[in-house]
């Protein structure tokens, strides 16, 4: 298969990537650029999706064009987790649908609200598929980001007078690191294409959630550890990949659970 990304791909993502760089309302402005089209291919959503992690930003891009994708004559959809709607018929998650009535508010580690999906009223096997193959497109761009951000602070942090990445260990834990960014990249691509062409591919989404939870964790953590107490400082945007790797991690699900269930379908 071709990992490349078409024009379309490349320009969708540029454009996310420009409107994300703002100080402006995000939601408004992903509307009227036309980045919440439903018509958009499962790939396009992706390349726009890691922007999206990117930028680092709570934004419910993933849910609405989930829900947008397959909502089968539903009116009246909540946009996702961090923005539930009483009123929506249904309200799509990545366990897929449930109820309004289901929806508890809980505070999380950075202080702020996220929705809890408590039960499920149905389920929507593409639906499923479809989101997390977005989660892990998501997961994607913050531990790309975070990377970036880690090894740029090590070219510039100097300790015993010399720069921390000049260090064995911090070097070898960064090319650890990237090995993980892009086995992450590689593994949900393939899932990712498999699932747009309709073709078998549960093995190659359990790898995908495999990666990003796996090395979702180890990226998350070394982005910490190199940047010291920077690192959890809540004025850093260091804490803000930090948290949302953590959820992305916590809503795949466990790492080991994926292996088991690769090694079901082998």
């Amino acid at each position: 298969m071709d990992f490349s990304l078409t024009e379309e791909q490349q320009e969708l993502a540029g454009l996310a990537r420009q409107i994300l760089s703002g100080n402006r309302p995000l939601w408004k402005e992903f509307d009227a650029a036309g980045l919440l089209d439903p018509s958009f291919t499962l790939l396009q959503q992706c390349s726009v999706l890691i922007e999206v992690g990117r930028a680092g930003v709570p934004i419910p891009y993933l849910w609405h064009v989930t829900a947008r994708s397959h909502e089968n004559g539903v009116h009246s959809i909540a946009l996702g987790r961090w923005v539930p709607n009483p009123d929506a018929d249904i309200i799509v998650g990545p366990g897929g649908i449930v109820s309004p009535d289901g929806m508890q508010r809980h505070r999380i580690v950075d202080g702020s609200e996220e929705g809890v999906l408590a039960h499920d009223v149905g389920d929507d096997a593409g639906m499923r598929a479809h989101a997390t193959v977005g989660l892990c497109a998501l997961q994607l761009g913050v531990l790309e980001r975070a990377l970036e951000m880690t090894a740029a602070y090590a070219c510039e942090r100097v300790q015993f007078g010399r720069p921390i990445g000049t260090f064995q260990a911090v070097t070898q834990r960064l090319a650890d690191a990237y090995i993980d960014v892009e086995a992450v990249r590689l593994s949900m691509w393939q899932a990712a294409w498999l699932l747009s062409q309709d073709l078998p591919c549960a093995g190659e989404i359990a790898t995908a959630k495999f990666w990003a939870c796996d090395a979702g964790h180890r990226v998350a953590h070394t982005a910490v550890h190199v940047h010291g107490g920077v690192g959890i400082d809540l004025d850093h945007p260091m804490h803000r990949y930090f948290v949302v790797a953590k959820r992305n991690e916590f809503t795949l699900g466990h790492a080991t659970d994926h292996l088991l269930a690769l090694g079901r379908t082998l």
